[in-house]
């Protein structure tokens, strides 16, 4: 099967996800100065932003790829799990299956990072076991799922922060044996028992070294380390990530292959076993191809590495790569949360953000004048589309006269144009507080005190740019011409 359609089936999976769950929290700034009461640097803070971290990363990366998916796990009953909760229903990800834990906090990873360079990282968390009674909660959400519609598979990730202990892994598993679906496995600690009956396990070569005993040196040691596992876990097959190296795997009795990695430049391994257990296990689902597969998951972990922060990767990102041209705009359209995570990573290059939205209903000279002067004024132009619900609200019932998802593959065409959003409100001056723009673009139909999100902009140093419109030229007068036959 050509690997442009195994990425294209994704849309057809459905995958529950259990495990533990994260906050990462990114604060941004510049460091000129050293402390005078200690020799540590002085963060001057310009940004910050929340992304999903853990297991919740690992949904967030499946979601992004085009998949369904359902998220277990616990939080705790705090400011960063309600946060959590948010992130989780900006990108639409079933949060049914989480539990709150009022005896510890969420876990949130908290990154100081000066310009692209991490300079301290702070952990609140608390890793003993759930209780008893809360993982009986858990596994009988996880059954109701299953029982009320069966995945195509399951994604246990297990970062040892308490939620996958050994009897909730094996009920898991066992599970899922029983309903023919299959368990792919993101390791954590020493005992791989808790994992025996897994389909597939996914350690990284530090973990695998641990548990092995010894240093992965040639194929060799390589090969001895995979049949560790394997008798270990009783898997079909192991997949261990090895950094620069590149991924190497082996389905059991097996020779062991090796992949090279195709990261062109490494900022941040941050969620990279993350993206690289959601990509497999789709690709797996999609065509049964372990070597497939393990490619497509390798240059999905390229494509993390070499940005800033926890990011994703779409499947117009993979279908770039992969040589399918039809496909390669859905690049440019991501959702609000993925979008704040891209932007981050362009705004620790120095990069200036340019935003502007619009209806954009019947696009027309006048929208193409318009964004390709607001490409001039900066390095990336972002355009927030109101969905159909909110351009109905504004105009009228019989607007749109084009559906949202025809409105955003005509802009996303352009070449000025770097990424688009849908926003649902009325007025996107949501979508500007979480994208901070540097500059925002307005036509002359408005005035500068009438634009949405002005004070906002310039409260942190941005400006409020007026471009000329094409005179005589609107959508409204376009319909009306059509409407009336003139």
């Amino acid at each position: 099967m050509p690997i442009s359609s195994i990425i294209k089936r994704f849309n057809e999976l459905r995958i529950l996800v259990i495990g533990d769950i994260m906050l990462d929290r990114y604060i941004w700034g510049r460091v000129k100065r050293i402390s005078p009461e200690a020799p540590v640097p002085v963060l001057k803070v310009s940004g910050e932003n929340l992304s999903l971290g853990g297991a919740a990363n690992v949904a967030v990366n499946l979601k992004s790829l085009g998949a369904k998916v359902e998220l277990f796990g616990i939080i705790g009953s705090d400011y960063e799990g309600e946060k959590l909760i948010d992130l989780l229903k900006q990108i639409d990800i079933d949060s049914k299956g989480i539990i709150y834990d009022l005896e510890r906090p969420t876990t949130t990873k908290t990154r100081l990072i000066a310009e692209s360079q991490h300079i301290a990282r702070v952990d609140r968390e608390e890793t003993f076991p759930i209780s008893n009674n809360l993982k009986k909660e858990l596994i009988n959400l996880f059954k109701k799922s299953v029982e009320d519609r069966i995945p195509h598979g399951i994604i246990i990730s297990d970062y040892a922060k308490g939620t996958i202990n050994k009897d909730l892994s094996i009920e898991i598993i066992r599970l899922a044996n029983e309903k023919g679906i299959s368990v792919v496995v993101d390791p954590k600690g020493k005992d791989f028992s808790k994992y025996k009956g897994a389909n597939v396990i996914t350690p990284n070569q530090r973990e695998t070294e641990d548990i092995c005993g010894f240093p992965i040196e040639d194929n060799e040691t390589l090969k001895k380390a995979v049949d560790i596992l394997i008798e270990a876990t009783d898997a079909d097959g192991v997949l261990i990530t090895r950094g620069k190296q590149g991924i190497s795997f082996s389905v059991k009795g097996n020779e062991v292959k090796t992949i090279p990695s195709h990261a062109k430049e490494i900022f941040d391994v941050t969620g990279a076993g993350d993206t690289v257990i959601s990509t497999f296990t789709l690709s797996f689902l999609s065509s049964n191809s372990w070597e497939d597969s393990v490619k497509i998951a390798n240059h999905a972990a390229g494509i993390v590495v070499s940005r800033i922060g926890t990011a994703t990767v779409t499947q117009g990102d993979l279908l770039d790569y992969f040589g399918n041209e039809k496909y390669s705009l859905s690049s440019k359209i991501q959702s609000r949360e993925l979008l704040s995570s891209t932007i981050s990573r362009l705004r620790a290059k120095g990069e200036k953000l340019v935003f502007t939205n619009g209806c954009f209903d019947i696009f027309h000279i006048g929208h193409l004048k318009l964004l390709m002067e607001a490409k001039k004024l900066g390095d990336v132009l972002v355009v927030g589309i109101n969905n159909d619900d909110s351009v109905r609200r504004l105009k009228g019932e019989g607007r749109p006269l084009i559906s949202e998802k025809d409105r955003v593959h005509i802009i996303a065409a352009l070449d000025c144009v770097d990424y688009i959003v849908l926003f649902k409100e009325d007025n996107p001056s949501a979508l500007i507080e979480i994208l901070k723009p540097d500059i925002l673009v307005k036509g002359s139909d408005y005035t500068p005190d009438k634009v949405i999100g002005r004070e906002f902009v310039e409260s942190y140093g941005g400006r409020v740019c007026i471009i000329p419109i094409v005179e005589g030229i609107s959508t409204t007068y376009l319909v009306n011409k059509i409407r009336n036959g003139i």
